[in-house]
């Protein structure tokens, strides 16, 4: 699986929408793109083994969310890929001819237009080349910290039992990876239920993940430390209930496609 690499393009060609065709599985690569290039090398898929149509500037879907590409194999199966907090996630379909394909493509390339994707598969995808390895991912209040140690991720816990900051997503690699989001509750709710948290690990298949509510910050902070420092993935504190998290993202693309059906 090839990860979309954000490009900055001069002149006219920034206001116009990029991107980049990759064939030949994956050994070529054009942004001289064009619908009757993408129906060609579609209707060559089992030359071509694969051919994956890249938005350079992904279509942002939710928070934290954004679609960036549209994905067809030889084996007749599609595959529409996302970042969602950070990880890599494509909604997948088998038994997809080349016509149907191609018609996907077309209009993902038009007007970056998503297919209805009720019923496919929700997969995590494992980058298999250097340059696409994950790495862990600190956010805080929707800003980037690029370089950070446990302390920062600690320290930005700590920021939010102090009401410095509204929210934390916390993005870890170890075992398979995973994520922590921590936020303060609404200023209405009651002490004991002081700070959401929800929690997914991409060890368990399929993936589950933990949401809670709580109100004790140094079980909280030693959670998190025991997280980011210990040895061990910790469990999921006594209480919070578990969520499937491909369905959870299943829904989300559900949502954000009824919306766009809505606007037109």
């Amino acid at each position: 699986m090839n990860n979309t690499k954000l490009n900055v393009f001069p002149g006219m060609k920034a206001k116009k929408p990029q991107y980049v065709l990759v064939t030949e599985n994956g050994s070529e690569r054009t942004s001289n793109v064009t619908e009757e290039k993408i129906r060609d090398e579609v209707d060559d898929i089992d030359d071509n083994v694969s051919v994956y149509l890249e938005k350079c500037m992904p279509r942002v879907v939710v928070r934290h969310a954004e679609a960036y590409s549209i994905d067809y194999f030889k084996d007749r199966s599609i595959a529409v890929c996302f970042r969602v907090n950070g990880f890599l996630i494509r909604m997948w379909r088998p038994d997809v001819d080349c016509d149907m394909a191609a018609d996907m493509m077309c209009d993902f390339f038009r007007t970056a237009s998503l297919p209805d994707m009720t019923g496919w598969n929700c997969q995590k995808v494992y980058p298999d080349q250097e340059e696409d390895k994950e790495t862990d991912k600190l956010i805080v209040d929707d800003q980037d910290f690029r370089y950070f140690g446990c302390a920062d991720v600690v320290g930005a816990l700590e920021n939010i039992i102090e009401g410095k900051s509204q929210s934390m997503l916390y993005i870890f690699t170890k075992d398979s990876g995973g994520y922590v989001k921590i936020c303060r509750s609404d200023r209405d709710a009651s002490p004991e239920h002081a700070y959401k948290v929800e929690y997914v690990r991409w060890t368990e298949q399929p993936p589950v993940g933990y949401r809670g509510e709580m109100s004790d910050f140094k079980q909280l902070r030693v959670w998190l430390w025991n997280l980011i420092d210990g040895n061990l993935l910790p469990e999921a504190i006594k209480d919070w209930w578990g969520f499937n998290v491909n369905r959870y993202f299943e829904s989300m693309v559900s949502r954000f496609l009824d919306e766009e059906k809505d606007e037109r």
